[in-house]
């Protein structure tokens, strides 16, 4: 899912940046976005579970950092890079480097392994 991701925030492929952009436009959480995109349904069935169990289980703090990060990022144009860290609770690290001429929101997302969500 994350290389996925990060095909589309890259803003190489502009048809898949706009994609992500508008998705999470009309968004009220990442995953509604991530749905909306399709990127849950090219998992397999058992990571698409596990995937959707954890983003059932994200703070809203978490998720509204997320989603405040990205926006950022398309509002100003610039790519977003997006990592998972595994860490014992939901956290997000937000950060921005230079990229190119440019620069890159990076997000750090830090959770669990998935299946600690299912239930």
């Amino acid at each position: 899912m994350i290389p996925a991701l990060n095909t589309m925030l890259g803003g190489r492929d502009r048809a898949a940046y706009e994609r992500a952009r508008s998705a999470l436009a009309d968004a009220d959480s990442v995953q509604e976005a991530l749905e909306a995109v399709g990127v849950l349904d090219d998992l397999d069935d058992d990571a698409a579970v596990e995937a959707r169990a954890l983003l059932d289980a994200l703070p809203v703090s978490v998720d509204e950092s997320i989603i405040a990060a990205l926006e950022s990022a398309f509002e100003r144009d610039v790519p977003a890079l997006i990592e998972w860290v595994e860490g014992e609770s939901l956290a997000v690290m937000i950060s921005e480097e230079p990229h190119g001429d440019d620069v890159r929101v990076r997000i750090a997302f830090v959770s669990p392994d998935g299946s600690t969500f299912l239930g």
